[in-house]
This record gives C-alpha cells, sequence and structure tokens, in this order.
C-alpha cells in the first residue's frame, strides 16, 4: 500500500512541474493599455438583458505589471475580480481560467480564454463566460483587443 502511495505521489509532483514548466510570461509591454471588451449574452432573462451591454464595445485601461505576465494580463481595470490562472502559456500565447468572479452586483462567474499577442504592444482575447445569478445561468462570449499606451500607469484608472 505505501508503494502505490508513494508512486501516487511521485506522479502527481511530476504531472504539476509539467503543468508548471508550462507557464512562460507573455511577450508584453508593461505599463497602461487601452483595452476594448465586447461580451455577447445568450441566455439573459429580460430583468437582466436590460443592464447587460450585450454586444456593445466597452473602453476601459488596463494596468500590466510584470506579475500580470503569467496570468490575465488585461483583468486590472475590468471590473471583475477574479482569481486568474494560467493553465499554460508562451511567449505569444496564453490559456487562463478565471474563477469565482465579481460580476458586479449581478453575480459569479467562471471564465476561460485565450490571450494572443501579435506584438508585444498588441493582443487579442476571446473568453467564455458561465455566469450563476438568481439561480439562473447565462452564457457570455467576449473579445478583447489591447493596445499598449504607455510604460507608466495613472494612479486611478478609468
Amino acid at each position: 500500500m505505501r508503494k502505490v502511495i508513494a508512486v501516487a505521489v511521485v506522479c502527481l509532483a511530476a504531472s504539476l512541474a509539467t503543468a508548471a514548466g508550462d507557464v512562460h510570461p507573455l511577450n508584453a509591454k508593461t505599463g497602461l493599455w487601452r483595452m476594448t471588451e465586447t461580451i455577447t449574452w445568450t441566455g439573459l432573462p429580460p430583468q437582466y438583458a436590460a443592464m447587460m451591454r450585450n454586444a456593445r464595445p466597452i473602453n476601459y485601461h488596463s494596468c500590466v505589471k510584470e506579475k500580470d505576465l503569467s496570468s490575465n494580463p488585461w483583468a486590472d481595470g475590468s471590473g471583475e475580480k477574479c482569481s486568474w490562472t494560467a493553465l499554460k502559456s508562451s511567449s505569444s500565447d496564453m490559456e487562463v481560467e478565471g474563477k469565482s468572479c465579481q460580476m458586479g452586483n449581478l453575480g459569479t462567474a467562471d471564465v476561460h480564454g485565450t490571450v494572443h499577442m501579435s506584438d508585444s504592444e498588441n493582443g487579442t482575447g476571446t473568453f467564455s463566460i458561465v455566469m450563476t445569478a438568481n439561480g439562473q445561468v447565462m452564457n457570455g462570449h467576449a473579445t478583447y483587443t489591447g493596445k499598449w499606451v504607455s510604460a507608466t500607469c495613472p494612479n486611478k484608472l478609468d
């Protein structure tokens, strides 16, 4: 029995080391980024449809720090407070998931998506969102474009 447990622990440690080895920082400049987000929701009940900006672009700024290049670089400034994890990434592509994202006073969501850097100053992203609010499940598809603006960030983001 001890051998079985020892083998299981070794296998688990090896798989975790392999997963951690699959995460490399994105090749993106740090500093201020101008973001455009568009979310298309399906399954919205009428009371939520009026509150959601369905398929309308939302612009915001994100302050990207060095640590963000190994998780979700554009999360700062988006308004959704998520716990982000990079599942795998290279210098140009990253797969991430966000858990327990706070969608304002509407509910919480889980998010899965990808970020692609075409170069260090330009990127795109696509995310699938599953939000639960008052016992109802709503699905969203988000697209992002990001453009680096400057190496410094203001004290307060808009």
